[in-house]
This record gives structure tokens, sequence and C-alpha cells, in this order.
């Protein structure tokens, strides 16, 4: 696999697109650059002695939403890779990247297929990185977008949608590696909500030194 190629192709296929009205311009390139290296850390960490699939388990990370807005994504994703890659990978590799697109999103369903290990790490590291600080990123692309005051985001945070949301999210998660990642970047998340919400009431909020 020609990887300098392959990130190439990435950037120029999705650098500058916006592919959700509530996104940044190119947010599904540095998006996929993340979870590609999340997987990669992920799977260093879980399985050492594993580093066969590695650039599969990259290429995969990084096109995973390449067709993000047209949907089913997963799907389409799984398609347009092939014509996408074709010069820079075998046909061997390319079938291995179009599978992880096609169950990247397909965590823990009734009827999902029992999935080897490298498309496992690329589901738990695209649900982690929603979260932490890219997720209070998201929301205030999302608020500014929508016009929304800091209310609105504080409104969502103390929502029963948005718990649902944390729990279902880490139950999906394959790993207990995974899970204690998302456990870290939730406490995180609380923190700053927890002084957003003073700071937005006019609290005075002092550290001792």
């Amino acid at each position: 696999m020609d990887m300098n190629e392959v990130k190439e192709i990435a950037r120029k296929t999705m650098s500058k697109r916006k592919s959700h009205l509530n996104r940044e311009r190119g947010f599904i390139y540095y998006h996929g650059q993340r979870v590609a290296n999340l997987a990669m850390n992920l799977r260093k960490s879980l399985f050492p002695n594993e580093s066969t699939m590695d650039d599969i388990i990259y290429a995969g990370a990084l096109f995973h939403d390449v067709t993000k807005g047209i949907e089913p994504h997963h799907l389409t994703g799984a398609e347009l890779v092939h014509t996408l890659l074709n010069g820079a990978c075998s046909s061997e590799e390319l079938a291995g990247i179009s599978e992880i697109i096609r169950h990247h999103n397909t965590r823990k369903q009734a009827d999902s297929p029992d999935l080897p290990y490298y498309m496992k790490l690329v589901q738990d590291a695209d649900i982690l990185d929603h979260f932490g600080s890219m997720e209070i990123w998201l929301k205030f692309v999302y608020s500014g977008n929508n016009e929304e005051n800091v209310f609105d985001a504080i409104q969502l945070w103390d929502s029963e949608n948005y718990a649902e949301y944390v729990a279902s999210s880490r139950e999906a998660l394959n790993y207990e590696l995974s899970k204690d990642i998302f456990d870290q970047k939730l406490i995180f998340v609380e923190q700053f909500q927890a002084r957003f919400r003073a700071e937005c009431n006019g609290e005075i909020l002092l550290q001792h030194r």
C-alpha cells in the first residue's frame, strides 16, 4: 500500500467537503485522521504483536466516513473506496479497507457478525472521537450554526436524551480499555459542564494557590 498516496487522496477528497450542515468544513477528514490515530494507539496497547493489519486499519479509519451525508454512508463508502484507492492498494488491501468502512457503525447489533479485532478497533476509535474535548467542540459548532445561546447547551447536557446517548455510546464499545478512555473523557466533560454552568450564572470560581 502506498500510504502517502492514500493520505493525499483522503486530503483531496475530504478536507474541503462540508458533509453536514452542523459540522465544520472538512470535518470528516480531520475526524478520520483522529480515528485512524486512535485506532492505531488502541491496537498497540491491546494487540502489541499484531502489526500486519496496520495499514488497512489506518486507511479504513481514515476513509470510514468518506460518503457521510450520502446514506447509508457505511455502504456507499464501502463501494466508493474501491474506486478512490484502486491505484494505491492491492485488491486484498481494498477488500479489508472496504469491510472496515462497511462495519464501522454496525456495533453490537443482534444481526451483526462476529467481527475481527481490527474492525472493532475502528468502531471504538470512532465512538471515542465524539467525546471529550471533541464533544465540546461539536456542540459549540452546532450551537453557532443554529443560533443557540449558552443555556441551550446546558439544557441539552441536562436532558434525558443526552444521558441515554452517553450510556448507549459507552455500551457500544468493544474493549475495556476503550471504556476506560471513554470514562476519562466523560470526567473531563462533566468538569467542563459544571464550570460552564457556574460561569453562565456569573459565579466566581477561584482556585487556591
